[in-house]
């Protein structure tokens, strides 16, 4: 009986709103309420990033600055105007689309954002305080605790750490992440990710979990406390992080006053930049939905890094990721 009531009361608000919009409202103030919905919705992200409603909006206004976003708005519009045309639209959408698909423009473009990561191969183990693995989506659970897309980092962690010869503190610290059941829940990954860790040889004695922090300044200005409780405030930090989007976390730790090591992991270009020059493979142009998603990847990284810049909290240049 509450769900019929719930369903009625939502089907008296659309029509409220209906009539109030094709007849009270002018229709020449409709871009204009357009336009300030949008505005709000953007500006609601920059101040309240993490708030779920503000996420879900986010979702569906970037959906068509993506590469199967941007196809189905122009075939949309294309339907809209008649087929016969609009058919420069329609070649559009296709083009998007197949160059987005093909694995040798996205690996193409991927290794292109990943290379702007910085790293300092060079820098000796020894010489880090802590290790800080920024772990989001590197666990899951359904019973027990197994690996995903990018559990590779906790394998690299546990390298670094026995790389260093000195037992540096390891600083877990996954973000926003979800329980299987699809509630916010940081602290269930971050036991997860440290319950791997062990297993992989690093003692649960020098690992400190981090589950506050939402966004990357929040994690750095939590990992800077965490590291000032230590007594190890002003020593290196290594941070593992994934390829895509280690520009941006070393940029923000740096700017919380962090001494970064950047070591990125996780990568997903398949062939070295190096190769590049090779005679590609001719099945490297036919188009695949792994190909579509690791360009979405690329696309999504550069609205990060856009949003940062244009929040001001990190001085980062959008135009080395493309």
């Amino acid at each position: 009986m509450l769900i019929l009531l719930q369903i009625l009361l939502w089907v008296l608000i659309t029509f409220i709103l209906y009539r109030l919009l094709t007849e009270v409202i002018p229709k020449k103030y409709f871009t204009l309420l357009g336009g300030l919905f949008l505005f709000g919705i953007i500006a609601l992200a920059f101040f309240f990033p993490n708030d779920e409603l503000v996420s879900a909006a986010w979702k569906f206004i970037s959906f068509p600055l993506k590469p199967l976003g941007l196809s189905i708005v122009l075939l949309i519009v294309a339907l809209r105007r008649g087929l016969g045309s609009s058919q420069n639209l329609v070649v559009a959408a296709m083009v998007v689309l197949l160059i987005s698909s093909m694995p040798f423009f996205a690996n193409l473009f991927a290794q292109r954002s990943e290379v702007a990561a910085p790293t300092d191969p060079t820098a000796p183990a020894q010489t880090t305080g802590a290790i800080v693995l920024l772990g989001r989506g590197s666990s899951f659970s359904l019973g027990e605790t197994q690996l995903n897309n990018t559990g590779d980092l906790v394998f690299y962690t546990s390298q670094l750490y026995q790389a260093s010869g000195n037992q540096p503190l390891v600083i877990v610290s996954p973000g926003r992440s979800f329980d299987p059941q699809g509630n916010p829940d940081q602290t269930v990954e971050a036991n997860d990710i440290a319950t791997l860790l062990t297993q992989v040889g690093v003692p649960r004695s020098r690992i400190v979990t981090e589950s506050s922090g939402q966004d990357l300044r929040g994690r750095a200005r939590e990992v800077q406390r965490i590291l000032q409780e230590q007594d190890l405030e002003g020593a290196s930090v290594t941070v593992v992080s994934p390829g895509f989007g280690s520009r941006i976390a070393s940029q923000a730790f740096s700017d919380a006053g962090i001494n970064v090591i950047a070591q990125p992991a996780g990568f997903f270009g398949s062939r070295p930049v190096a190769d590049l020059n090779r005679l590609p493979s001719p099945l490297s142009f036919v188009p695949s939905e792994e190909a579509l998603t690791l360009t979405t990847r690329v696309v999504e990284e550069l609205l990060t890094s856009i949003y940062y810049t244009l929040k001001g909290s990190l001085s980062v240049n959008p135009g080395n990721l493309g």
